[in-house]
């Protein structure tokens, strides 16, 4: 998770920081928030994973089931979230829906990366 959301920072950031200041909203910053940031995104590829692993006992382990978790788990907080953002107006639709797919792609490798390194004892 953190390594895509770092490579897809160049996609969005500039815009998004000019729109957060045109609005005088002050952008996060600093160590702090950059260790918050690490430990969120770590933590939705955690649970995304956890989430594979209760699937599995009822659609079997593999590429298969983890792909459906991370498309469910994406589509019912992600999605959703950047829907939200959406209604609220602060950001354009080509930027929300830049992040629902950068979100796409991160929660679906990171749920298949942690279903091919998650081993039952």
């Amino acid at each position: 998770m953190n390594v895509i959301s770092m490579l897809s920072w160049g996609f969005y950031a500039q815009e998004m920081i000019a729109i957060l200041k045109a609005r005088d909203i002050v952008p996060p910053k600093g160590s702090a928030f950059m260790a918050i940031y690490f430990l969120m995104r770590f933590t939705w590829g955690f649970v995304a994973v956890w989430f594979y692993t209760m699937a599995r006992a009822r659609y079997g382990p593999g590429p298969k089931t983890a792909v459906s978790v991370g498309f469910i788990y994406w589509f019912g907080g992600a999605l959703l979230a950047v829907i939200s953002y959406g209604m609220m107006g602060l950001f354009p639709i080509e930027m929300l829906a830049t992040w629902a797919v950068i979100m796409l792609i991160a929660t679906m490798l990171s749920t298949i990366i942690g279903a091919w390194i998650y081993r039952e004892e």
